[in-house]
């Protein structure tokens, strides 16, 4: 390892993924890539990443703050999926043309 990256590990070293990923979403403003992400901070479920963005959500909220979230989309047929209020939802295969090719939602703070 080099010292860069020394630093880099030290500095996340006592934060949650909850802060971290609060913090990428302040820094960047967006976080596009949820499956990226999912992999980079080495969640075992979907559940687990969406209770965290359900968790920043809030805390974000209270610091004036919000949350969008940019719905999930099918690469195949084009098909969008839609969501309820306040539901977060990464989808498995499209309702339409049953395909597993499928854009992850992703995030965007406003």
């Amino acid at each position: 390892m080099t010292e860069n990256s020394d630093q880099i590990n030290h500095s996340n070293e006592w934060k949650t993924k909850r802060q971290i990923l609060a913090q990428r979403l302040v820094e960047q403003g967006s976080i596009r890539d949820l499956k990226f992400y999912m992999r980079q901070m080495e969640y075992s479920s979907k559940k687990q990443l969406i209770a965290d963005i359900k968790s920043v959500s809030i805390s974000l909220r209270n610091n004036n703050k919000l949350l969008k979230l940019e719905p999930a989309r099918c690469i195949a047929c084009g098909y969008i999926f839609v969501y309820k209020k306040n539901e977060i939802k990464i989808p498995s295969k499209c309702p339409k043309c049953r395909q597993q090719r499928i854009e992850w939602p992703s995030l965007r703070l406003t």
